[in-house]
């Protein structure tokens, strides 16, 4: 139990529902939502740092893990982020019989006698709408009918209380739903994210969290320029993985204090009242390709120092590809997660 998480949590709940433009007095406070959620999920926000991981869709490979690691995991983080119509996305793979039971997701969150938790990574709209004025239909409430309807599929599925990583990374120009270059794209995208979070959130029994999360190290666009607004935002997020580097630099104060890095994140949500969450973190390949730290217990131990040194609400470790095999093939890094997540005690990780 950590009381620095549950003073900022409460700080964040009289900003949500009383002290921040455009909040509805009206609406249920994240404490009033949390109150009547699932009892099988809401880990996440009880004041408690959760730790999470991404298994690779498969609950067989967070079996694995939980062997790695030497503890169990009752918080797993998804993806919907790829599907290629609405019906898709108003209706996610892992709410659905799959025929193989271990991607049966739905049913692992929901087990009787379990108190479980989805982190669900949500694309804004599926990729058939890829190619179209995205921006300003989604800012009109051209799509929110299909919000609603992805969050009534959720609540019947028992997942009410999940949280919602909407739109994640879109600070990336890469990403489908790239906020774009403009300080009008910027408004636009804000417009359209918030439209979908009032929509999730109009839905009877929906107690959702909505996680507002960057990629770190790209496109370094100043954070308040396109940030939804503390009355659509509980968490706020970064993705942070041991890659692009040069040799010879230090590698943690680089990652740590770049313009869109980790620092820059806690200071940001610190000046808006909300937890940090660090949903995708890993070891990353060396080369010239990636720049990253290969077999490094110390990203590890500092990535640790953060979340006990922070109000960190959940992390996840990203085991598939390169971080799963680098953790699972050196000792010393598999050893400095135990300590810190896994089966060991958190007792000497350094400051950053």
């Amino acid at each position: 139990m950590s009381s620095a998480i549950a003073l900022l949590l409460a700080s964040a709940v009289a900003c949500v529902c009383t002290g921040c433009a455009g909040s509805d007095p009206s609406r249920p406070t994240v404490t009033d939502r949390a109150r009547h959620a699932h009892p099988s999920a809401a880990l996440i926000g009880d004041n408690t740092k959760t730790d999470c991981v991404y298994a690779a869709e498969s609950i067989g490979v967070l079996s694995a893990f939980e062997n790695l690691v030497e503890r169990k995991f009752d918080c797993v983080l998804v993806y919907n982020n790829a599907s290629p119509n609405w019906a898709g996305w108003e209706h996610p793979w892992f709410l659905k019989e799959q025929g193989i039971p271990s991607r049966n997701w739905w049913r692992w969150a929901t087990a009787p006698g379990t108190h479980r938790q989805l982190v669900i990574t949500q694309g804004m709209f599926p990729s058939d709408v890829d190619g179209t004025n995205w921006l300003q239909a989604g800012a009109s409430g051209a799509y929110d009918a299909y919000a609603r309807t992805l969050a009534r599929n959720l609540v019947a599925a028992g997942l009410g209380s999940s949280v919602i990583r909407l739109g994640h990374e879109a600070n990336l120009s890469g990403s489908p739903w790239f906020i774009g270059t403009t300080r009008q794209s910027f408004q636009l995208w804000d417009e359209f994210w918030r439209q979908t979070v009032l929509a999730m959130r109009s839905v009877p029994g929906a107690h959702f969290l909505f996680d507002w999360c960057i990629n770190a190290h790209v496109e370094p666009i100043p954070l308040a320029e396109w940030y939804p607004g503390n009355d659509v935002v509980n968490i706020i997020g970064i993705d942070s993985y041991d890659e692009g580097v040069p040799a010879g630099d230090d590698r943690w104060s680089t990652l740590y204090n770049q313009p869109d890095g980790i620092k820059a994140v806690l200071q940001f949500a610190a000046a808006h009242g909300k937890p940090v969450s660090i949903p995708e973190w890993g070891l990353w390949t060396p080369g010239p390709g990636t720049l990253g730290g290969g077999n490094d217990p110390a990203y590890i131990d500092h990535i640790a120092s953060v979340v006990r040194n922070n109000p960190v609400a959940y992390q996840s470790y990203f085991y598939n590809l390169a971080p799963a095999a680098l953790l699972s093939a050196d000792p010393q890094s598999r050893m400095a997660y135990q300590l810190h997540f896994g089966g060991g005690s958190d007792t000497t990780a350094p400051a950053p």
